[in-house]
């Protein structure tokens, strides 16, 4: 099923998105949030709802978390070379099988990081309990 983003450029480095599934424009002033951020937004999302779903298909849920992404552009600012993931889970008493399929679905299942160029260098961090 193809799916349509619609993106309006207003000019001045102002921009904004409507999604198929929210009628409200999220906007991009890339004076203050990059279209960039909304990509590792998107990223640090996905990779979330990913983790619950696997986690739940598996007999157990994710408890409430959350990422910090940041990123570094090649020199030329062409694309991204380094993406630096940490993700903290509050909850500390999953067992390592748990604390495996998380991170599994984590880095191989997410389909915005499945997009990603191959060539952009990954690191992913894990933190149990906070």
């Amino acid at each position: 099923m193809e799916t349509f983003i619609e993106t309006k450029y207003f000019g001045n480095n102002q921009s904004a998105i409507v999604s198929p599934l929210n009628t409200e424009l999220l906007n991009a002033d890339s004076e203050k949030f990059r279209p960039i951020d909304f990509l590792i937004g998107g990223y640090g999302s996905c990779m979330m709802n990913v983790m619950d779903k696997i986690a739940g298909e598996s007999g157990f849920s994710l408890s409430e978390a959350r990422t910090e992404i940041s990123y570094e552009p090649l020199p030329d600012m062409s694309r991204l070379d380094q993406i630096n993931i940490t993700c903290y889970i509050y909850k500390e008493d999953y067992s390592d099988e748990q604390k495996q399929v998380l991170e599994t679905a984590a880095t191989k299942m997410c389909p915005v990081g499945n997009s990603l160029n191959p060539e952009i260098e990954r690191t992913y961090h894990f933190i149990y309990g906070k």
